[in-house]
C-alpha cells in the first residue's frame, strides 16, 4: 500500500481476540506489521486519542517519524505521527 491510515482504539477486550488490546503496550507490534505493508515510499499515518500515549523510540523498520501537529484545538487529546517506509 502507498497510504495507510491506522487509528486503533485506545483499549479493547473483544470476546474474539485471546487477549485484551492496549494501544500504549501493543502499538510497537501493531505498527510494526502495519508497516511491512506498506510499499517502498509509502506513508503510515498512526493516530491516537490515548491521554498519557508514549511512541516507542525504536519503532522497528520506519526511515523516518514526524509528529503530525493538530490543524485545530481540541478538549480530547489527539495525536498523530507520519512513519515513512
Amino acid at each position: 500500500y502507498d497510504l495507510i491510515v491506522l487509528d486503533p482504539p485506545t483499549f479493547s477486550n473483544s470476546k474474539r481476540m485471546r487477549t485484551s488490546f492496549d494501544v500504549q503496550r501493543d502499538h510497537g507490534r501493531l505498527l510494526g506489521y502495519t508497516r511491512a505493508l506498506l510499499a517502498p515510499g509509502g506513508a503510515l499515518y498512526f493516530s491516537t486519542n490515548a491521554r498519557r500515549f508514549a511512541l516507542d523510540a525504536d519503532i522497528s523498520g520506519a526511515e523516518e517519524v514526524t509528529d503530525v501537529p493538530p490543524d485545530f484545538e481540541r478538549r480530547r487529546p489527539h495525536r498523530c505521527w507520519r512513519l515513512t517506509a
